[in-house]
């Protein structure tokens, strides 16, 4: 996963200002295959979203399909596509909950970013395989 700094800086603000709910937000950007022939996503566009999650967001996100549709076709305008996602953890660690897994699509990568004491604590990011399964990927921070 390839992120530029400002980027990462506005997921991580985002997750503060949404503090006691979960924040939640799109990557957009393209797939490409690394030097070992594995897909990599390259974000290049960010979208944050509203949390709109009935109840339990402070444990819990949910973005709605309109918002999702808007953003979709946003990125396809500038020849992006969504890559993923981003959201936070409130006071737990910054790995992949059972409703996380269950949200993510093959192919996409999930940011998470653990807030603890009204600070950042840690980020991470997942990637869902076509054929099945969970695994860390390492985020690259572009300048």
């Amino acid at each position: 996963m390839h992120l530029r700094r400002r980027q990462f800086e506005i997921i991580q603000e985002h997750a503060l200002s949404d503090i006691p709910f979960e924040c939640c937000g799109l990557l957009a950007g393209t797939r490409e295959r690394d030097h070992k022939g594995e897909y990599e996503n390259k974000v290049y566009e960010i979208a944050p979203c509203k949390n709109v999650l009935y109840s339990g967001k402070e444990h819990g996100f949910e973005i709605s399909f309109s918002e999702y549709l808007d953003v979709e076709r946003e990125a396809m305008n500038l020849g992006l596509e969504i890559v993923g996602s981003y959201h936070s953890h409130i006071g737990t660690a910054a790995i992949p909950s059972n409703n996380d897994i269950d949200f993510a699509r093959p192919g996409h990568s999930m940011i998470i970013i653990s807030v603890q004491n009204m600070q950042p604590s840690a980020v991470t990011s997942w990637y869902r395989r076509e054929e099945g399964g969970f695994h860390q990927e390492p985020i690259r921070i572009i300048e």
